[in-house]
């Protein structure tokens, strides 16, 4: 059961804290498609997690990026991470000011060494629609040449790297396929991310002092032993208000059609609480209720806290612009068909699976059976081996344990969409129109200090609380969770419907791979297509060796209009 998992969890932590100082830390690097963007546009990104001797870490299950000014964080994402990697997209939001942007990365276990172990690089990001110069944040040149090198930028070193990128061709035309080989990839090659983009001259953003990150991959720091590493999963930080007086159960569940329920144990010194989950990404709507010990509501609720470090710089450079009214055009169209595509397309919530591993002994389709005005009806006719019992002044349902060949003895978990009503009223009184499925666990479950006899779960047609009032105690929050690795989808224009097709294409980055998979001795090849735009593409190669040595290559192709 959950409890379980959580003591192992603890007990973890602590043979690790013991041998932190010597052996157990982790240090991250992130690539991104490119350095400088348009507001509205994607960041392509791969998340690297490795430990002290550059082997890929497998404590932690999740990953932290942010991109801030001096003012607040502008853009947050949590990345799932399996044997230390992860990748992901972040929307720039449209009405971000154009300037430098500080991106970081970590993990919740880095924590514990404080904000120098932070993964930290710097962006541009440009706002096509703001047309007056913050002084603070950028200034304008007459050219491209006259940008000025930031003297940071001339301690970055790149390691010597014999890495062969080689393109079929060195001039192509519009959506037309190219062809990248790639050779001499070292044999002990832990992480190689390839990424095509248009070199554009509107902006320099220095690049990563390399040597500093490898120092600070080896550096050793105070170690608090505050924060658990997320080896299973996204931990769920809650905060109870007001402060606790009194012995209070607190759960957290996600709305859905699966049982994904977990209990937390709160600490009544300062009203926190930790929720260890695991399995959990993407969009998620979750209700966190807290009542007393004895089920009865409470004049308390549990308000979710930030997971995230929140770090700001002190200060960031302004960002020298070259204002290239073509190729600031050519983007922010770009900028607009993606929205357009964004708009079309329905988002999915992502739907965990079951978090049990085992099946409910009874399941009932509503929709096979003659419909009743009310739930208690409902389950008087049909529903076996349940029954809804007068106790006091409430009624309460519960499950006939045919081996014991008695019913629960009342604390039966009754759920709607994966939510839980204490009070089991509240689910008799509702419409059972709305009701698609019921299903039926017998059996005794533990979630974390909360035991229960049984579970009745209500299922909705399409999983979501309709008309469902939430009580005093409950609240709905949606909710990030870690995002699973997303595809950069491309056109293929391998046929002459899609080459002739009149919608148009302002890809910038025409490719994005952040796990290329290599054969030791031979050669990599990959293919895409060009988009509409014309002008110069660079093909940037980056990783990691398991010895700690950087790979790093690049290779440039041009498309015109005329070439066939």
């Amino acid at each position: 059961m959950k409890l379980i998992s959580t003591i192992l969890s603890l007990i973890l932590f602590f043979c690790f804290s013991l041998k932190a100082d010597d052996t157990v830390r982790e240090r991250v690097y992130i690539h991104t498609d490119k350095n400088c963007y348009i507001a509205g546009e994607n960041i392509w990104l791969k998340f690297y997690v490795i430990d002290s001797n550059f082997q890929p870490s497998l404590l932690s299950k999740v990953g932290y990026i942010e991109i801030c000014d001096t003012e607040m964080p502008r853009i947050q994402l949590k990345v799932a991470l399996e044997k230390g990697s992860g990748a992901g997209k972040m929307k720039i939001p449209s009405n971000l000011p154009t300037g430098i942007y500080r991106l970081t990365g970590y993990t919740r276990y880095m924590r514990n060494e404080g904000e120098k172990v932070l993964f930290e690089k710097q962006i541009a990001i440009i706002n096509a629609k703001q047309q007056t110069p913050d002084p603070v944040r950028f200034n304008t040149v007459e050219s491209f040449e006259n940008l000025k090198m930031p003297e940071k930028a001339l301690l970055d070193r790149k390691e010597p790297s014999n890495l062969m990128i080689n393109t079929d061709r060195k001039e192509y035309g519009n959506r037309k396929k190219v062809i990248v080989s790639l050779d001499n990839i070292p044999e002990n090659t832990a992480n190689l991310v390839i990424s095509v983009s248009r070199t554009d001259s509107i902006a320099f953003v220095p690049e990563i002092n390399k040597q500093e990150w490898l120092k600070q991959v080896k550096g050793t720091f105070d170690f608090s032993h505050q924060w658990i590493p997320e080896y299973e999963g996204h931990i769920i930080n809650c905060k109870c208000t007001p402060k606790p007086n009194q012995q209070l159960i607190s759960n957290i569940s996600i709305v859905g059609k699966d049982i994904r329920y977990f209990n937390g144990k709160l600490n009544y010194e300062n009203g926190l609480a930790n929720f260890y989950t695991s399995g959990l990404s993407g969009k998620q709507q979750i209700v966190t209720s807290v009542v007393s010990s004895m089920y009865n509501k409470a004049p308390y609720r549990l308000d979710l806290i930030s997971p995230f470090y929140e770090s700001l710089p002190l200060n960031l450079p302004a960002l020298q612009i070259y204002m290239s009214e073509k190729q600031l055009i050519e983007r922010y169209l770009g900028v607009q068909i993606q929205e357009k595509t964004d708009n079309d397309s329905i988002e999915i919530i992502n739907q965990p699976s079951n978090h049990f591993a085992f099946q409910p002994f009874s399941s009932y389709d509503l929709d096979e059976y003659t419909r009743f005005s009310s739930i208690s009806e409902t389950i008087l006719e049909f529903v076996n081996l349940v029954r809804v019992s007068k106790v006091g002044n409430t009624r309460k349902i519960r499950v006939y344990l045919e081996n014991e060949q008695r019913f629960s003895i009342g604390n039966t978990l009754v759920l709607i969409d994966g939510v839980p009503l204490y009070d089991h009223e509240e689910i008799l009184a509702y419409n059972p129109m709305y009701i698609k499925k019921i299903n039926i666990y017998d059996g005794r479950y533990l979630f974390g200090g909360e035991y229960h006899e049984c579970i009745v779960s209500f299922i909705t047609h399409d999983g979501n609380l309709p008309f469902f009032k939430l009580t005093e105690g409950s609240q709905l929050f949606d909710y990030d969770c870690p995002q699973l690795p997303q595809s950069l989808v491309t056109p293929d224009y391998s046929t002459d419907e899609f080459i002739n097709s009149r919608k148009p294409d302002f890809r910038h980055t025409l490719y994005w791979n952040p796990d290329v998979e290599y054969t030791k001795g031979q050669t990599v090849n990959l293919s895409f297509y060009t988009s509409d735009l014309c002008g110069e593409f660079k093909v940037t190669v980056e990783g990691i060796t398991t010895d700690g040595k950087l790979i790093n290559g690049n290779s440039s192709f041009l498309v015109t209009e005329d070439t066939n």
